[in-house]
Order: C-alpha cells, then sequence, then structure tokens
C-alpha cells in the first residue's frame, strides 16, 4: 500500500514538474524560448516531440529545420542576402552574398550541436556565427564552394617575411578541414597578433576536427570573430541580426519610396547608384581583439547611426569627407550648450595638472613643444566630459563603455599664430624605450581613432583649420594645387606678413589652402583613425591645426582619443617585451570607473611628518604620523593629496595623481 502511494505520489510529481524542466531546457538550452511563437499562435509539447499548429509531431531535434523550411515565407530572412565583409573593407570578401535563411538554418543548427544554453551570451553568439560561416561557407575549391578565398587573412605588409608553407594570421592550414574555410584563419590573427581585451577569457572557441598523419580526428579551435552592421552596431544576438535585417528592409522601403536606389563605390571610388530587387545586408566580421572601423565607399556617403537614438536622443550621422585617410563629419554628436560648458569648464579649472596652459607632447609628462604654440587643458571627470566620451565610444562601434580604452578629454585653444605642425596621434615608441607596447600590428595598444570637437565659428580667413596634409580636397586631380604654388600664393598676397618668412607656420597656411582641411564650426565633429583595420599604423592620418589668422575669433576645440585596448597605466594595459619581468604584479591598478588604487605610507624616518595628517584638497582624509597605517585610495588623475601638519594645518607635502612619473605607491 505505502510502495503504491510513494509511486503514485512519483508520478503526480513527474506529471507536474517534467514539463516545466523539459520546457527550461528548451528555452535555454536548444533554441530561445520564443522562437516558435514567431511562427505560430500556439504549440504544444509533448515528451521530446513538438506539436505544431497544424497537428503535425516535429522531433525537437529537427524542429529547427523543420520550422525554417514550412515557415520561411514567415522568417524575416526570407529575400534577405547577406554580403561578408572583412573588418574595414567596402567589398565583401566572397564572390556571391549568401541567402539569409540558409546562414539562420545552418546558425540553429551549430547552436544545437555546441549545447549553448544562455540566448543572451554575446559569446555565444559570436562562436555559433564564426562556426556557421567557417564550416558552411566553404573556399572555391570545395565541393559547393562559392568564392571566399578571400574572406581569409589579409596580405602581410612588405616589411615582414611569411616562411614557406605559412599564412599570415594564426597559421592554420583550413584547406585540411573538413568544411572549414579561410575565414576561420582571419578571425583568429594567431597569438603574437590578437590583443588581449579585458573580455579575453570569456571568448568561446570554435571547434576546428583536423585529421593528422594516421588518420585519426584531432581537435583544434580558433578565435571567433565578432559581427557589425555597416554602422557600426554590434550584433550579439539572434534576435539582434534578425533586427537589423528588418532594419535594412525598412531602408530599402523607404528608398524606394523616395526614388532612391542603392549606392555604392565604383571602380574609381565615384559613386554608383542602381536599382535591386532583394535586400542586402552588410555583415561586417572583426578579428577577435579588433576593434571595428567604418568602411566608406565615395566622398559624401552617409552612415545613418539610428541605434544611437535610443542611448543618447540625438540623430547621429556620418557623412564621409576623405577616403584616405578616412576623414567623417559626425552630424549632431554634440550641441551648442555642450560646446559652452565643456569652454567654461576649461576656463574655471584651477588645478595645475588639468588648467589651460602652454600644450605638451607625448604620452607621459609635460613637454612642451616648439611646434605645438597652442593652450590645452584636460577634463577628465566632468559631467558633459564623461557624458560625450561615453557617446564616441558607441559612435565607435563598442556596445560597452571601458574607461581604459579612452583619454580625458583634452580641451585646445588657439589664439592669434598658434599653431600645432602636422602630426599623427598615433603614439610612436621607435626605438622600444617606452614599458607600454604601443605596437598595434602585433598585441600593443595605442590611439586609434580621433573625434575632434570644436566649440567656436571661424571663417575662412580666420584660419584654424585642421588640416589632413596628406589628403586632398573633393576635386579632380587637375584642379589640385602644389604646395610650392599655394606657399607662393601665400606671400604674394602679403596678407600674411605677421608670420615669419620660411617658418613651419607659413607653410603650414599653405597646406590648409591646398590639402584637406576641415573648417572648426561651433558643435562641429570630425572623426577619423589612425591605425588600419589590422592594427597598423595609418600615416596618411598625418594632420596639423593651421595658424590662427585673425585677433577676432579665438578657436576652441577638444580631442577624445579612442584606444584598440586598455591604455598606459591601466589594468590589462600590454607590457613591451623588453619590460615584462619588471615590476611583476606592480602595475598600476585601475578600476572600471576609471579610479586608481593608491597607497600612501608615511615610513617613520623623517622627523618633519611625525604628527601629520592626510587631506584630500582640503577635506581631511585621515590621520598620517609615525606609526599611522597605510591610506589606500581609489583616484583618478588630477586628484591632489595634501599631507599638513597637525598642530598648525600648515602644508608640508602635495601629490598630484597622475602628474610626472605615474606611481602606484606614495611615500614620505
Amino acid at each position: 500500500m505505502a510502495g503504491n502511494l510513494m509511486r503514485t505520489t512519483i508520478r503526480l510529481i513527474c506529471a507536474l514538474v517534467g514539463p516545466y524542466i523539459f520546457g527550461v531546457i528548451i528555452s535555454d538550452k536548444i533554441i530561445p524560448s520564443d522562437f516558435f511563437n514567431r511562427f505560430y499562435d500556439e504549440y504544444f509539447v509533448t515528451g521530446e516531440v513538438i506539436r505544431l499548429k497544424n497537428g503535425t509531431d516535429v522531433d525537437i531535434m529537427d524542429a529547427v529545420d523543420q520550422l525554417s523550411l514550412e515557415e520561411k515565407s514567415q522568417s524575416p530572412f526570407e529575400g534577405v542576402m547577406i554580403s561578408l565583409h572583412r573588418n574595414g573593407e567596402v567589398n565583401p570578401c566572397g564572390k556571391d552574398p549568401l541567402p539569409g535563411l540558409d546562414i539562420f538554418t545552418a546558425f540553429q543548427k551549430v547552436k544545437k550541436e555546441r549545447k549553448f544554453r544562455k540566448n543572451k551570451s554575446k559569446y555565444q553568439f559570436d562562436t555559433a556565427l564564426t562556426t556557421t560561416l567557417g564550416h558552411h561557407v566553404p573556399p572555391t575549391s570545395s565541393p559547393g564552394g562559392n568564392g571566399y578565398d578571400e574572406c581569409g587573412p589579409e596580405r602581410p605588409p612588405p616589411s615582414v617575411t611569411i616562411a614557406r608553407g605559412e599564412q599570415w594570421g594564426r597559421g592554420l592550414d583550413y584547406s585540411i578541414y573538413e568544411g572549414a574555410s579561410p575565414f576561420l584563419s582571419f578571425c583568429d590573427m594567431g597569438e603574437d597578433r590578437t590583443v588581449i581585451l579585458p573580455d579575453h577569457k570569456q571568448l568561446i572557441p570554435v571547434n576546428v576536427v583536423e585529421s593528422n598523419a594516421g588518420g585519426l580526428d584531432v581537435l583544434k579551435t580558433s578565435l571567433p570573430c565578432h559581427y557589425h552592421t555597416r554602422e557600426g552596431l554590434r550584433i550579439s544576438s539572434m534576435e539582434g541580426l534578425e533586427n537589423a535585417v528588418l532594419a535594412a528592409k525598412k531602408a530599402k522601403a523607404d528608398r524606394k519610396e523616395e526614388g532612391e536606389e542603392d549606392c555604392a563605390a565604383g571602380s574609381s571610388d565615384e559613386k554608383v547608384c542602381r536599382a535591386s530587387t532583394t535586400t542586402e545586408l552588410k555583415l561586417f566580421a572583426v578579428p577577435a581583439g579588433r576593434v571595428f572601423m567604418f568602411a566608406p565607399s565615395y566622398i559624401g556617403e552617409v552612415f545613418h547611426l539610428n541605434h544611437m537614438k535610443a542611448l543618447y536622443n540625438r540623430d547621429i550621422s556620418l557623412v564621409v569627407l576623405s577616403l584616405v585617410p578616412r576623414v567623417f563629419d559626425v552630424i549632431n554628436f554634440f550641441d551648442e550648450k555642450e560646446s559652452k560648458e565643456i569652454v567654461e569648464r576649461a576656463l574655471t579649472e584651477k588645478r595645475d595638472s588639468h588648467r589651460m596652459k602652454r600644450s605638451s607632447t607625448g604620452a607621459t609628462g609635460y613637454n612642451v613643444n616648439s611646434q605645438r604654440t597652442s593652450e590645452n587643458g584636460f577634463d577628465t571627470n566632468g559631467k558633459v566630459a564623461i557624458n560625450v566620451k561615453r557617446r564616441c565610444m558607441t559612435a565607435l562601434g563598442f556596445d560597452e563603455y571601458i574607461e581604459s580604452f579612452t583619454d580625458g578629454l583634452q580641451v585646445l585653444r588657439y589664439n592669434k599664430t598658434t599653431a600645432y605642425i602636422p602630426h599623427l596621434d598615433w603614439i610612436d615608441d621607435p626605438s622600444g624605450r617606452q614599458e607600454h607596447d604601443y605596437i598595434t600590428s602585433k598585441r600593443g595598444t595605442n590611439r586609434f581613432a580621433t573625434i575632434l570637437l570644436y566649440m567656436s565659428n571661424l571663417d575662412d580667413a580666420d584660419g584654424g583649420k585642421t588640416v589632413f596634409a596628406k589628403g586632398w580636397p573633393d576635386q579632380p586631380e587637375a584642379d589640385r594645387i602644389s604646395k610650392s604654388d599655394a606657399l607662393a600664393a601665400v606671400r604674394a598676397s602679403g596678407d600674411l606678413s605677421f608670420l615669419t618668412k620660411g617658418s613651419w607656420q607659413e607653410t603650414m597656411v599653405a597646406d590648409c589652402t591646398s590639402r584637406l582641411s576641415v573648417r572648426p564650426k561651433m558643435a562641429r565633429a570630425v572623426l577619423f583613425y589612425s591605425q588600419h583595420p589590422n592594427g597598423e599604423e595609418d600615416k596618411e592620418s598625418l594632420h596639423g591645426g593651421c595658424p590662427v589668422l585673425s585677433d577676432a575669433n579665438t578657436k576652441w576645440a577638444a580631442n577624445l582619443w579612442a584606444w584598440n585596448g586598455p591604455r598606459v597605466g591601466y589594468l590589462g594595459s600590454p607590457i613591451n617585451p623588453k619590460f615584462a619581468n619588471k615590476h611583476e604584479g606592480e602595475k598600476i591598478k585601475t578600476q572600471a570607473d576609471g579610479s586608481q588604487q593608491v597607497t600612501f605610507t608615511n615610513s617613520g624616518k623623517n622627523l618633519k611628518y611625525a604628527e601629520v595628517d592626510m587631506y584630500y584638497e582640503d577635506t581631511f582624509w585621515a590621520a598620517f604620523s609615525h606609526g599611522s597605517p597605510p591610506v589606500a585610495v581609489n583616484t583618478h588623475d588630477g586628484h591632489v593629496w595634501n599631507i599638513k601638519r597637525k598642530s598648525d594645518k600648515k602644508l608640508l607635502k602635495t601629490w598630484i595623481i597622475g602628474q610626472g612619473e605615474r606611481k602606484y605607491r606614495y611615500s614620505v
């Protein structure tokens, strides 16, 4: 009797709990919980079978395939072709676009095979999509190949010699992988060329099976790409990919309604437009450890960053000003009110490390350069500066804001005759003397993009333009002016007699009248890159601040520098291999909000500091006398810490974080 009751109870529990557990498995382990609802008003789960609305029973392991075949007319991927692009490249790397439905079906198979459970994990999505493209988009020489050999690693620069039988990249011999393609070697650039970003350990490798000489299958792994739309939106889920497809369909419908055609670059980078009956989604693959870069195809091309509207309530777009170097107008990035607040904060800043003073150069320290005569100050934690920095990183394709990937907002003031000779924002360390690894073509980090903000209006006669000394204005080649002719015209005008003949300032005026230049305008923003997508330094991005030629107007501007990984001094920043063993374990500790972990210690050796207290500026912080415990704080660059005598509050010592040699320990 008791046994029968126990069995009945167990059956009842299984009947009630079993379906719930199975539902959890379906929603979390195999496919999204709302997947079937996208195609059916109702469905039933019985055992390991899904009963569809039409009464058909489908095995759960075949459900995705069955649905994609039967209901494809209701799928957002129907009628959509996906063109696969390598990061920053205008032309797709395959001969033919890929049918969206094929990619969707193959993706669901891969996800099922890998048993990915967390549907919202962008790392699982990256791996599933990379596997899909790597295994289901074979090279030309394979059965069913469709010309995707060009999706492999880019060719090495002339300075690099590749040994026979090796590849530039991870060096995987993809030709012997069953169903694999060169694309996997593009996504994984190899240990020597993959930048280690903060989330590197969360990446999920792609599995590749290789047959060795003995005929045995050997499992190898390859790092996945991550994916962005043409406008920089990070695609991190199948839902996100579907939304991108729907946005592409809507954009095409809007163009058709307005009588516009699809436009792209022709053979000579001119704008070519054509009518098209299908919707094309351009999907840009970015190798592990690398950052997204826009791929402009013609001057005047527009990128509507619609995904930023929900975050910042601003209709932000890019307009291409130049292809070489890559320069864009950033429309509606910030406004006049923010411009004025940035200038006002710079003018009222009192801290010596942040206040306006003669501009310096270099990655660390304060080094005055005779060829940079402007004034500058820094805004590291002002409300507007922080908001603008976050906006900058989103516009550049980041889906998360990481403080260590940005410099502070550098505010600049140019008065009459002041200027900055053409230079690169990419920080050079030719002799390898710096402890930070700046070589971004390998594992280093450096500035990869700059957004220039202008906070004043200048006319052409006022000068003060930003010139790209290796770029050309948008005009026929026959109309271009040589530097010598431009210089002769400057001297003949007689209007610039206040500039010393033969000076670099006079030469810059010639550059500014002949080369690609941008005129300052209130609340105008301009984006340009300092690196190529593969991390190589972009020497074509040479730029400078032209001399201001008028007493009537002052040029106010600001720089936002974005890095391709943690910058100098931050946790996770790469170390020059020459210094790999130096200061082991003593790297500056920096939090996600940019605060540094700093410790102050009174050694007890100097009688001057026998009875003292520590202050943050003029606010008491902690006792700091002989015998007091060390004081550990989270602080920022520019914060001022003072040591004052207890008896009369006399100032005995001041430390300004980030000024001079960067430290994580301070002692008296």
